[in-house]
């Protein structure tokens, strides 16, 4: 099962003049989901990114919530939290999303999809996708969702390459349970994971194939709580939280 970090999804009201304090990480258009009447921002680090989400058409996105789909879509979890701002899920992206879906349902796994999916910018340009969905809604955390990108993913990055932040790389994913031991038995059957670090209140995990560490760790509330990022540029670690997430930011090295 390979599998890497694409992106996080933070959803921000009033997206439009949203600006990151001291405009630490620069941000980009993106395009509309018209089927979930939501819109979009991007702030790409490396090869990975932060989408920034925000709700154009709240009945839209109400109204799909209640379908079999959008019970498990990355929108529609802005829904189930009652439009509270923050991080609301991760995606994963592979170059075989049929194979994904295959792997889970051999391990007992339902799942929703592939869905076809594309965003479209102001100029009416078209970027598709397809989204795999576990659908388990027996769950503390809402599971990360798998994508596949319509290019290869080389083109796809040298496309984007200029618009990476390149003193940046996303290093840990904090993630919330009320219940870490179910959290963490959960990601252990969906996926392949290596338990790097555990102590007495977290487990740290990394996919197989990927150098990014998520740490599974007790928390009062479930969900992502904070992203962290090693800085090339800084000699002393420093946070900023901002629309209901927190970003740290550790010197390399």
């Amino acid at each position: 099962m390979e599998l890497r970090f694409d992106h996080i999804i933070h959803y921000v009201d009033n997206l439009k003049n949203f600006k990151y304090p001291g405009e630490i990480l620069k941000i980009n258009s993106g395009g509309k989901h018209h089927k979930f009447g939501t819109y979009n921002r991007l702030s790409y680090i490396n090869e990975n990114y932060i989408e920034l989400i925000d709700v154009e058409d709240k009945e839209k996105l109400n109204k799909e919530s209640k379908t079999e789909e959008g019970r498990v879509a990355f929108a529609t979890k802005i829904v189930q939290d009652h439009y509270k701002q923050g991080f609301k899920t991760i995606a994963l992206r592979t170059s075989n999303i049929e194979l994904i879906k295959k792997s889970l349902e051999e391990r007992n796994i339902d799942t929703i999809g592939p869905v076809e999916m594309h965003r479209e910018n102001k100029k009416g340009d078209k970027l598709n996708w397809k989204l795999l969905y576990i659908a388990d809604p027996d769950y503390m955390v809402k599971p990360p969702f798998f994508i596949e990108w319509e290019e290869r993913e080389e083109v796809h990055n040298q496309k984007l390459e200029p618009l990476f932040q390149k003193q940046f790389k996303i290093h840990k994913i904090i993630i919330d349970s009320e219940k870490r031991s179910k959290t963490l038995s959960k990601w252990k059957k969906w996926f392949d994971v290596t338990i790097l670090e555990e102590g007495d209140n977290y487990t740290d995990v990394q996919l197989t194939v990927d150098h990014i560490i998520y740490r599974i760790q007790d928390g009062k509330t479930s969900g992502y709580n904070t992203i962290i990022f090693k800085d090339t540029e800084t000699t002393a670690p420093y946070s900023i939280i901002t629309k209901g997430a927190k970003y740290r930011f550790e010197p390399e090295g």
